[in-house]
């Protein structure tokens, strides 16, 4: 959180009893959202998915109640790009009710992540954004720069962007 959180002018970082589901509902004016923490994909019902945050869970629903209007929501955690398609074809994850809040993008994990590979990869991402990079090229070119120090795929590409590229 801290390699993050120096790329950018003025963040705010929240660490520990700080980093509760309180503190995301005042987010709502921040351009980049990162997000470290535990989280789980609920296959049994995927609207109790969940941030793992000090306060407890926060779900499906709580994502969806925000009012975002910042550009990148990322989610560094686990399983947070996994949705399940529900009655009326309807995707219910926490990358759909990120982007249902507000967020126009959201870069999010497909299995679970190991701590050291994306405490690498993200400050890597955000560098080639700050040099004015678009997302989506950042990703790719940030999973090419991983997939070259870790040739398996859990290590560089479990991260997809939503929304926006």
């Amino acid at each position: 959180v801290e390699a993050v959180t120096a790329r950018f002018a003025g963040a705010r970082a929240l660490h520990g009893s700080a980093a509760t589901g309180a503190a995301l509902q005042t987010a709502d004016g921040a351009d980049v959202l990162h997000i470290a923490c535990h989280a789980q994909f609920r296959n049994d019902s995927p609207r109790f998915s969940a941030l793992h945050l000090a306060d407890g869970a926060f779900t499906v629903r709580d994502a969806a109640r925000l009012r975002l209007t910042g550009s990148l929501v990322t989610l560094s955690a686990c399983e947070t790009a996994i949705s399940a398609v529900m009655p009326g074809d309807e995707l219910i994850g926490l990358t759909h009710a990120f982007i249902s809040a507000g967020a126009a993008r959201v870069l999010a994990s497909l299995w679970t992540v190991q701590d050291e590979a994306a405490a690498g990869f993200m400050p890597r991402f955000y560098d080639r954004l700050q040099a004015g990079g678009q997302p989506g090229p950042a990703l790719r070119a940030t999973q090419i720069e991983t997939l070259a120090r870790h040739p398996h795929p859990y290590f560089w590409a479990a991260f997809t962007l939503h929304g926006g590229w």
